[in-house]
C-alpha cells in the first residue's frame, strides 16, 4: 500500500470504534431502549431489546458509513502519485460542472423537473439533481473550490513578473478570457448555479472556504499581496456578474418572512434534540433513528404539520443517535485527517495544493453542518470523502519513505 495504515492509525481506530459501536447498537443484546419492552407487552411477542429504536435504519446507516470510509481509503491509496491526483482533480471538477450545467438547463427551462420526476419542492430554487437546495449548494461549493484552486494555480506563473498592478490585472484578464477561457466558464457556470440555490448557509460556507484558500496562498507565499489583490479584483468582477445573473432567488429569500420562520424552526428542533439527548447521552438511540425518536419530545404547541426528519445540525444529530462518546470519536477522526491536510499544506514544497483543498473542503462541509444536513446526503459525503482521501494521501513530503 502506498500509504501505510500506521500513518493515520488514530483516525482509523476512531472510525473503526464508531462502526463497531453502531453494530452493537443494532445487536439484539437484551438491553437498551425501553421501547422494546413496551412493544413486547403491546404485541404479545418476544422482542429482544436493542439500543437502537429502529434496527433497520441503524444497519443502513452503518453500511453508508462503511461505504464512505471505503471511498476515502481507495482515494487515499490510489491518489498517492501526483499524476493520479491531478487526474482526479480534473475528473471531479468536470463532474461538478456537469451537475451545475444540468441544473442551469433545468432552471432556465422552467425548473419543473428533477431528473425524471416532477419537482415537488423548491420550485423557485436551483437544486440540480438534488431534492434539497442546501445539499446541492454544498456540492456546488466543493466544485467551485476545486475550480478556484485550478484558476489560482494557473495565474501564478502569469503574475510572476514584477509588473505594475494595472498591467497585472490586464494580463490576468487576458489569461482568464483567452488562455483559460474554459476554466473561467466553468467557474462562472458553477458560481451562478450556487447563487440560484438561494442557500444562505451554503453560499456563506463556500465563501469561508474560499477565504481560507486565499489565506493559504497568501500566508504560504504562494502568491504575493499584489498578485492576490489583482486576482481578488478580477474575481470580484466575475462574482458581480454571477450575482447579477443569479441573485434573484437569494434576495427574495432575504426579503421574505421565511428567513425568520426558518431560523425559529431550527431553534425549535435543536431544543427537541437536546431534550432527547438527555435521555440517552452515552448510548444514543441508534444511528439513523432521529426521525423515529424526535416526535416523542415535541411540545404540545409545536405545529403538527411540520415533520422533522433531520436535526439541521449534523453534530447534534450524531450526538443523539450515537451517544456523546461515539459522536466525539467520529468527529475527531475527521478533524485529525483535516489536521493532517493542514500539516501537508506547509510540509510540501510541491504538491501542496491537494492538502490545502482537503482542509478547505472540511471547513466548508463542517461549517454548513452546523445549520443543515448536507453531509448526510450520500452524494455530498462521497464527494467529500474522495477529496479528503487524496488530500491526506498527498500531505506527506515525497522526500520521506512512503511506508
Amino acid at each position: 500500500m502506498p500509504v501505510s495504515p500506521r500513518r493515520i492509525w488514530l483516525p482509523l481506530l476512531l472510525y473503526a470504534m464508531t462502526c463497531v459501536w453502531i453494530f452493537i447498537q443494532w445487536l439484539p443484546l437484551g438491553i437498551g431502549d425501553p421501547v422494546w419492552r413496551i412493544a413486547a407487552e403491546v404485541t404479545g411477542q418476544d422482542l429482544s431489546s436493542r439500543i437502537s429504536v429502529n434496527p433497520d435504519e441503524t444497519l443502513a446507516g452503518l453500511l453508508r458509513l462503511i461505504c464512505y470510509g471505503a471511498i476515502f481509503w481507495l482515494s487515499l491509496q490510489l491518489g498517492y502519485t501526483a499524476k493520479r491526483a491531478d487526474q482526479a482533480l480534473r475528473a471531479i471538477t468536470l463532474i461538478s460542472v456537469a451537475y451545475a450545467a444540468y441544473g442551469l438547463c433545468i432552471y432556465l427551462a422552467g425548473n419543473e423537473w428533477l431528473l425524471f420526476y416532477k419537482k415537488w419542492t423548491y420550485q423557485t430554487s436551483l437544486s440540480s439533481t438534488f431534492v434539497n437546495r442546501n445539499s446541492y449548494a454544498t456540492f456546488a461549493g466543493l466544485g467551485l473550490l476545486l475550480i478556484t484552486a485550478r484558476l489560482l494555480m494557473g495565474v501564478r506563473q502569469t503574475l510572476s513578473l514584477n509588473w505594475p498592478l494595472q498591467q497585472r490585472i490586464a494580463r490576468l484578464i487576458e489569461h482568464l478570457l483567452v488562455d483559460s477561457v474554459w476554466l473561467t466558464a466553468c467557474f462562472l457556470v458553477t458560481l451562478v448555479a450556487l447563487m440560484l440555490t438561494g442557500s444562505r448557509a451554503g453560499i456563506a460556507s463556500t465563501a469561508a472556504a474560499l477565504l481560507i484558500l486565499g489565506g493559504i496562498f497568501l500566508i504560504g507565499k504562494k502568491l504575493s499581496v499584489k498578485n492576490l489583490s489583482a486576482i481578488f479584483l478580477v474575481i470580484t468582477g466575475i462574482s458581480a456578474l454571477a450575482y447579477f445573473l443569479g441573485s434573484q432567488t437569494l434576495v427574495q429569500r432575504y426579503e421574505s418572512r421565511f428567513i425568520v420562520e426558518s431560523g425559529q424552526g431550527r431553534l425549535e428542533v435543536w431544543s427537541y434534540t437536546l431534550s432527547a439527548l438527555k435521555s440517552a447521552p452515552w448510548t444514543g438511540t441508534g444511528f439513523g433513528t432521529f426521525e423515529n425518536v424526535i416526535p416523542a419530545y415535541r411540545t404540545i404547541d409545536s405545529s403538527i404539520l411540520t415533520k422533522w426528519d433531520k436535526a439541521h445540525n449534523t453534530y447534534l444529530e450524531n450526538a443523539l443517535e450515537l451517544g456523546l462518546p461515539a459522536a466525539l470519536a467520529l468527529n475527531l477522526a475527521i478533524a485529525l485527517l483535516a489536521w493532517r491536510s493542514w500539516r501537508g499544506t506547509w510540509d510540501r514544497q510541491r504538491g501542496w495544493l491537494w492538502p490545502a483543498l482537503g482542509l478547505c473542503a472540511t471547513a466548508l462541509v463542517g461549517l454548513h453542518s452546523t445549520v443543515d444536513f448536507s453531509l448526510q446526503m450520500p452524494a455530498v459525503a462521497v464527494f467529500y470523502a474522495f477529496i479528503l482521501g487524496i488530500a491526506v494521501s498527498q500531505s506527506w513530503s515525497r522526500q520521506r519513505k512512503d511506508r
